[in-house]
C-alpha cells in the first residue's frame, strides 16, 4: 500500500517480551556503565556523538569509586592526541576529544591532557568561523546566510569553559558564556523553548521547531555554566535566571512518563530519547546547584524511570532521532518526519549523562517497572516471534506480525487518506521485519521494494484491504474511519491480541432510513499460521439485524473462489514479475453467511449480525515468495487443512 509514513523505526523492540514488573528497580550507575560500554562498541568515536559519549564517560569516571573508567577515558583521549582516533566534524574542539577532555583537565585528573586541550582551545578561538554576532559557528556555515544552530552550545561552551578555568584563560570563559547566552537570545521561542537554527531556510529565517535534541543541546551548554561558572563571574546571575526560566519551560512539556517528544509541543510525535536524556542531565544539575528547588526532584526521577523503558539490558537505546539539521522548511512537521533509530550514534551519551547525574544527586536506584519495554537485545532481533506495535509516531498505525506474515491498520491522523481497511505486508523470512523496514524506509530505502525479505505492495486506500469490515446496505459497503481507540491485550513471542474501537458511522438504510453503527473488534494471532482471528461486535440504533460485509481488495484481474459451506472467500492475484502471487482469504461462520458480493475492486462475504452479539472470523494471506506457499494449489491445500481447526 502507498500511504506515506512520517516515521523512522529501529531494528526491533520488545513490547513483545516481559510484562512490566511493578517492583523492579535498577542501579543508576549500572545503567550508565552498560550504556557507555554499548556506545563504545557501537559508534565512531571520532564524530561528535563520540565526543558527547566521552563527556559522559568523563563525568561517570568522577562519580565512580572504581578508577578503571577514568583510566579508560584517559587512554581514549590520548588516542585523539596521537591521531589514532580521528576527531573530526564542524568544531575544532572535537579534535581534542571534545569537552570531556577539557572537563578532566579542569579537575586536574591528568597533566598529560593539558597541552592537548590548550592547543585545540587556542586553535578554535583563533580559527573557528563566527556569525555576525560573534557566535562561533561551523566552518562550513554559509556567510551569506549567517547560519547558526543550537548544537553549537554543546560544541563550544563546555569546552571553552573548562579550558578557560583549567588554563587560567578568562577570555575563554567569557567566550563560553557569550556563546550560549547569545544562542538563546537568537533562537529562544516565545514559549521559552528553543528553535534549532537560523539561516537554513533563508537569511535571517529561524526554524519553527521545538526539537527535543536541539533543546537538549541548549540545556547541556547552559547546565555547564550553571554548575561550573564561578559565582564571581559578572554573568552568573543572568545564567542562573535563564536556566530557571528555560528548565521550567522544558518541564512544562514533560510527558506523563517523564520524557519529551521529538517535537516537544506535539505529543503525537514519538518520544525522543537523546533530547530527553540531555534535558534530564541538565535539570539534574539545576537541582544540584539549587537553581531549581527540591520540588522538581520527583519530575527528574520520573524521567529516569520513563527512560528505562527505552534502555535494554545490554545498554541498547531506542527512539533516538538520527542526524537532523533544520530539515525541509524547518517546520514542526518536518521535524516530526525525522524518524527514530535503534542504537543511533546520538543515543548513548545522553543516557550516560542522565544516569550519572542521578547518582551524583544520591539517587542510587530508580523504579523501572517497564525497563527495556521498547527494546530487545540484538541477539533476539532475528528470533521468530509474534508482536503487535502501536506507532504514535507513524500516525497511530498498528502493525502486527508473526513468523509468516505481517498486517497493518491505520490510525486517526490519516483519515483523509485511508479508512479502516487492513494492509498486508508480505515476508519471505520467519524473523520480524516491520521495524527494520520502517527504519530503512526513513533512510530512503522504500519498503515497497523487495530487498530479499519481502515488501509492502498490497494497496488499501479507502478499501477493505484484507479483512476490513463494512455495513452492507443498498448493495454497497458503508465504511468507518480508522479506529478511534486501541488497547494492546497480549504481546508475547507466541501470541498477540489487541482491541480496536471504531466510532459510530452513518449508514443509509434505504426505506428504513439512516442509522448509526459502531464496532469493537479484538484481533489475535499466534505463531505458525497465516491467519489472524477477529471477534467483532457491532452496536447500532437500527431495529433488527444488520448485514456486515467482510472484504478483500484487489488490483487487477484476480481469480475469486467462494464456498458458502465452509465460509471461505479467497482472492488469488498475480503481482508478477516483481512480487510473485498473493492469496488473500477470509473464513466466516457458514451459519451466518447471507451471500457473497462484489463492489468495484472488492469482494465481500456478507454475514447477518445482531447488535451486541459478537461474530468471529479469520483473515489470512499467503505469498508465493514465502517458503510455506509456493503455488495457488499449496495455498488452497493449506486452507483446506486449516478449516477443521477453526472455531466460531
Amino acid at each position: 500500500m502507498n500511504s506515506k509514513l512520517l516515521f523512522l523505526f529501529v531494528l526491533m523492540s520488545n513490547l513483545l517480551f516481559a510484562q512490566p514488573e511493578a517492583d523492579k528497580r535498577v542501579a543508576t550507575l549500572t545503567v550508565a556503565e552498560r550504556v557507555l560500554n554499548k556506545g563504545l562498541a557501537t559508534i565512531d568515536m571520532g564524530l561528535y556523538p563520540g565526543s558527547l559519549l566521552m563527556h559522559g564517560m568523563a563525568e561517570l569516571s568522577i562519580v565512580q569509586k572504581d578508577p578503571k573508567t577514568l583510566s579508560r577515558a584517559l587512554e581514549l583521549f590520548a588516542q585523539f592526541n596521537s591521531g589514532k582516533i580521528d576527531g573530526r566534524g564542524s568544531f575544532i574542539s572535537y579534535k581534542a576529544g571534545g569537552s570531556g577532555a577539557a572537563y578532566l583537565t579542569y579537575l586536574k585528573k591528568s597533566p598529560a591532557l593539558t597541552d592537548q586541550v590548550a592547543r585545540f582551545a587556542e586553535k578554535m578561538v583563533s580559527e573557528q568561523k563566527r556569525s555576525a554576532e560573534g557566535i562561533l559557528t561551523a566552518n562550513w556555515a554559509k556567510d551569506s546566510l549567517d547560519q547558526v544552530f543550537i548544537d553549537m552550545a554543546f560544541a563550544v561552551t563546555p569546552y571553552l569553559l573548562y579550558s578557560g578555568l583549567a588554563l587560567n584563560k578568562p577570555e575563554y570563559v567569557d567566550k563560553a558564556v557569550f556563546e550560549t547566552l547569545e544562542l538563546f537570545r537568537v533562537l529562544q521561542d516565545a514559549n521559552g523553548l528553543l528553535h534549532q537554527g537560523r539561516g537554513f531556510q533563508g537569511k535571517g529565517v529561524i526554524s519553527q521547531d521545538n526539537w527535543s535534541r536541539g533543546n537538549g543541546w541548549g540545556a547541556f551548554g547552559l547546565a555547564s555554566l550553571v554548575r561550573d561558572l564561578p559565582d564571581s563571574h559578572p554573568q552568573k546571575k543572568a545564567v542562573n535566571a535563564l536556566a530557571k526560566s528555560f528548565f521550567t519551560a522544558v518541564l512544562s512539556h514533560q510527558n506523563k512518563n517523564g520524557l519529551w517528544h521529538q517535537e516537544m509541543t506535539d505529543t503525537s510525535s514519538y518520544v525522543e530519547t537523546s533530547g530527553s536524556g540531555l534535558m534530564l542531565y541538565a535539570i539534574g544539575i539545576a537541582i544540584e546547584k539549587k537553581v531549581l528547588d527540591q520540588s522538581y526532584l520527583p519530575a527528574f526521577k520520573k524521567g529516569l524511570s520513563g527512560y528505562m523503558a527505552y534502555i535494554g539490558d545490554d545498554g541498547s537505546v531506542s527512539h533516538t532521532c538520527g542526524s537532523c539539521l533544520c530539515p525541509g522548511k524547518g517546520t514542526k512537521a518536518d521535524y516530526k518526519k525525522q524518524g527514530w533509530k535503534f542504537n543511533d550514534q546520538h543515543a548513548f551519551g545522553p543516557a550516560v549523562l542522565a544516569f550519572t547525574q542521578a547518582a551524583k544527586l544520591g539517587i542510587i536506584t530508580v523504579d523501572a517497572p517497564t525497563a527495556g519495554y521498547f527494546v530487545t537485545n540484538e541477539a533476539s532481533l532475528r528470533k521468530p516471534q509474534t508482536y503487535v506495535r502501536y506507532r504514535p509516531e507513524a500516525n497511530g498505525n498498528i502493525l502486527w506480525e508473526n513468523d509468516r506474515v505481517a498486517f497493518r491498520v491505520y490510525g486517526p491522523p490519516v483519515k483523509d487518506r485511508v479508512s479502516s481497511g487492513i494492509d498486508v505486508w508480505t515476508k519471505s523470512v520467519d524473523y520480524p521485519i516491520a521495524d527494520k523496514w520502517y527504519s530503512l524506509n526513513a533512510e530512503g530505502l522504500e519498503y515497497h521494494i523487495d530487498r530479499g525479505e519481502g515488501c509492502d505492495f498490497f494497496h488499501v486506500g479507502f478499501g477493505r484491504g484484507n479483512g476490513g469490515t463494512a455495513i452492507w446496505s443498498n448493495d454497497k459497503p458503508y465504511i468507518s474511519q480508522p479506529y478511534a481507540t486501541h488497547k494492546i491485550l497480549k504481546n508475547t513471542p507466541d501470541e498477540i491480541a489487541f482491541e480496536l474501537v471504531f466510532d459510530p458511522w452513518k449508514v443509509d438504510g434505504g426505506p428504513a432510513g439512516q442509522f448509526m453503527v459502531s464496532e469493537r473488534k479484538v484481533i489475535s494471532m499466534k505463531m505458525g499460521t497465516n491467519f489472524f482471528k477477529v471477534v467483532s461486535t457491532f452496536e447500532t440504533d437500527h431495529k433488527g439485524p444488520i448485514t456486515v460485509g467482510i472484504g478483500i481488495s484487489y488490483a487487477n484481474k484476480p481469480e475469486i473462489l467462494t464456498d458458502p459451506k465452509t465460509g471461505l472467500l479467497t482472492v488469488w492475484e498475480s503481482y508478477l514479475p516483481a512480487n510473485g502471487e498473493l492469496g488473500t482469504s477470509i473464513i466466516a461462520n457458514p451459519a451466518l453467511i447471507s451471500r457473497f458480493a462484489t463492489h468495484k475492486n472488492e469482494q465481500f462475504v456478507l454475514v447477518n449480525v445482531k447488535a451486541g452479539q459478537p461474530i468471529t472470523y479469520y483473515v489470512g494471506a499467503g505469498w508465493t515468495k514465502n517458503p510455506h506457499v509456493k503455488t495457488k494449489q499449496q495455498w488452497l491445500t493449506y486452507l483446506e487443512n486449516e478449516l477443521p481447526k477453526l472455531t466460531f
